[in-house]
């Protein structure tokens, strides 16, 4: 069980795996079927949702919702106590605790809001909540008279998108490289075509662009002018001043995610990001950057004057849904089952005593009643009731 929870080896090949170790070193260890493996993830999860017997009051919430295919949106909310708040590293699955799993057809902000007010029932009260931009959580929050702390990570990206979204250069820069890839991609220079481009979150992962640019700029350096491949690279020299920006951003950026996801924000982190855009530059895009960055701290800092260090990251839901998919990736015309409690049972501690525990006290009744209670009817069932008709 805890080697599903802790990797992203499938259910089956997990199965497998124990008859290998049992021949190969001679042990005699019980072999679960992939389908119990399977029940057993999902005891876990749904037993690492109980809530506690007294309720707290200093909760920070994380939340975000994924879409699936079909009209489903799985909407996630996982909490920790400020009192836990480890600023001495990044957060890990096990810090977590798993408040709501549940998807709908549409998510609207008063929909969430009432969610969140079920939470405060049998949790306790929530200080702050640590979310995206999207217009349904935001509104949730408001329409709750909470403190909406903004993921860093969208912050910046939506920064950047302000930037470069009706940038000449940039929009011409991003074409060329998928114009070299799609081209390349089955010629003698396919091992020097450019990454593929993650148009979903390009601003989010910009380094991607300035990387392959910086390497293709050297290699040029050291290639024979007029031989194959420095005309399929030639091109890059045009951008040259454009790479060299997105990389000093790219840097500064990293650094500034460093510090504040394993360090938190406060007065402490603030300065230290003054002093990493302390260059000088006449660069006006590095400026407005400086500037928005520093008044979004100012302006989170000002919001909770009482907490003397903030979580500002949501990196680790967006963790979690990245290692759910990984799941459903063998079956994705499934769409959202209750395997979606497995979301829960990442951020199980591995105690063997825990593990335990969850395994016997959880019935599959109990599964059935909460998938009703929480999970819509899955694209796999509308598909095998339209086809047999």
């Amino acid at each position: 069980m805890a080697a599903k929870v802790s990797t992203s080896i499938s259910f089956r090949a997990l199965e497998k795996l124990v008859i290998k170790m049992n021949l190969c070193l001679k042990l005699e260890i019980g072999q679960p079927c992939y389908g119990t493996i399977l029940i057993w993830t999902k005891k876990v999860g749904l037993f690492s949702m109980q809530p506690p017997i007294k309720k707290s009051d200093d909760w920070v919430l994380i939340i975000d919702e994924s879409i699936a295919i079909g009209q489903e949106r799985l909407l996630v909310i996982y909490g920790i106590r400020t009192s836990e708040l480890n600023f001495k590293r990044a957060l890990t699955y096990s810090d977590l605790t798993p408040l709501l799993v549940k998807s709908s057809n549409i998510w609207t902000g008063e929909i969430i809001k009432k969610e969140i007010e079920g939470l405060v029932k049998k949790w306790g009260n929530i200080k702050y909540i640590v979310a995206d931009g999207g217009n349904a959580i935001r509104k949730s929050i408001r329409l709750l008279y909470k403190i909406h702390v903004y993921d860093i990570t969208h912050k910046m990206a939506w920064l950047l998108k302000n930037i470069y979204c009706k940038d000449e250069a940039f929009i011409k820069y991003t074409k060329e490289m998928a114009q070299m890839r799609y081209k390349g991609v089955c010629s003698s220079i396919a091992y020097i075509i450019p990454p593929q481009q993650r148009f979903n979150s390009r601003f989010m992962n910009l380094d991607i662009l300035s990387d392959w640019g910086l390497k293709a700029l050297k290699l040029m350096e050291v290639s024979a002018k007029g031989s194959k491949l420095y005309e399929s690279i030639s091109w890059v020299n045009y951008y040259k001043e454009l790479i060299a920006e997105l990389d000093i951003i790219n840097k500064v950026f990293a650094e500034i995610r460093r510090i504040t996801k394993t360090k938190g924000l406060s007065k402490k982190t603030v300065n230290k990001v003054t002093k990493i855009f302390g260059f000088k530059t006449e660069n006006k895009h590095i400026q407005y950057l400086k500037e928005h960055i520093l008044d979004y701290l100012g302006e989170t800092l000002k919001q909770l004057p009482d907490e003397e260090k903030i979580l500002c990251t949501s990196d680790i839901i967006e963790s979690c849904f990245g290692k759910y998919k990984n799941y459903m990736s063998q079956n994705s015309m499934a769409g959202i089952t209750d395997l979606s409690l497995c979301l829960a049972s990442f951020t199980s501690k591995l105690d063997p005593e825990e593990l335990k525990k969850g395994l016997e006290n959880t019935r599959m009744e109990e599964i059935k009643k909460w998938s009703k209670e929480n999970i819509t009817e899955t694209n796999f069932s509308k598909r095998k009731k339209t086809l047999k008709i």
